[in-house]
């Protein structure tokens, strides 16, 4: 009897396990369609989409894409906390978390976070006096795993920090200080990626929605192209500028109209850089594309 229920176990255990990883990336897949149907609210209220990152101050860091889309993504009373004319965002995250009350960082937004990647809902203490005494000093966070797509063009793709520095000129949709529209988007909607998933680093150092840098932690570029990722020391950086995730052989990549699909990491390389851009003209077959 004893053998006949290791047999069984042995049987069962992995579809159990499929059916947990099958479940999960069904989560994924739906809080990216939650993300890009925020972003489109955004746009109907505003007449524009949000910049990639924006710049809180001269000397501060860059509040992110998702800071200005809270409200519409049930998170109205985070974003009411912020000042977002209050001085370098660091600070003013920091001082909210001080007087205690309700923040947009120190507690994790579900619809950020893809269950697939084991490190969701882990908090960090950024600066001094948390583990990385050298990154950026903006309170404490959560990581999230959706960053958005600043295009095709990108001056450093090096293993540095250099390679995180930033595209103010890019050819995609989210990118340092400067916003969109749907009439910027000649490609057309189903042709132009607007953001895709990411694995979130070992350290927790990147990929902070509300408040950080700008390259790396709000967006990345395509120059790269889709593949999986590691999560070696020795390649740190380059791991931190494309799409990737923890399904194993691809990745979950809103569309600009809204829709969301899974694409394998053996899409070609001109395609996908192609459909990074948002007014390149491309015309581009859309069978690499599963829902």
């Amino acid at each position: 009897m004893i053998a006949i229920i290791g047999i069984l176990v042995s049987v069962l255990l992995p579809a159990v396990q499929a059916a947990r990883g099958a479940a999960r990336r069904v989560t994924c897949s739906n809080h990216a369609k939650q993300i890009a149907l925020a972003m489109h609210n955004y746009h109907a209220a505003y007449k524009e989409f949000p910049a990639g990152s924006r710049q809180s101050s001269p000397y501060g860091f860059w509040w992110g894409m998702i800071s200005q889309t809270l409200p519409f993504m049930e998170e109205g009373v985070r974003f009411e906390s912020i000042d977002f004319g209050g001085g370098p965002c660091g600070e003013v995250m920091k001082d909210i978390q001080a007087r205690g009350a309700t923040d947009a960082s120190s507690a994790p937004i579900e619809t950020l976070l893809c269950p697939s990647d084991p490190r969701t809902e882990q908090q960090l203490l950024s600066g001094p006096n948390g583990p990385l005494p050298l990154s950026g000093d903006v309170g404490v966070l959560y990581p999230g795993n959706y960053l958005g797509m600043a295009g095709s063009e990108d001056v450093d793709i090096t293993d540095t920090y250099g390679g995180c520095g930033g595209v103010v000129n890019g050819n995609g949709i989210f990118y340092t200080d400067k916003a969109h529209k749907f009439r910027d988007i000649l490609d057309g909607t189903t042709q132009t990626i607007f953001f895709g998933e990411r694995a979130i680093p070992d350290d927790l150092g990147w990929g902070w929605p509300i408040c950080g840098g700008n390259e790396c932690e709000h967006y990345v570029t395509s120059k790269l192209g889709l593949f999986m990722g590691n999560h070696e020391p020795t390649e740190y950086f380059t791991h931190l500028q494309h799409y990737w995730s923890w399904h194993g052989e691809g990745v979950h990549i809103a569309m600009a109209d809204g829709s969301i699909h899974y694409i394998t990491y053996n899409i070609d390389y001109e395609t996908y850089t192609a459909l990074s851009t948002r007014d390149e003209q491309d015309k581009i077959r859309n069978d690499y594309l599963s829902p």
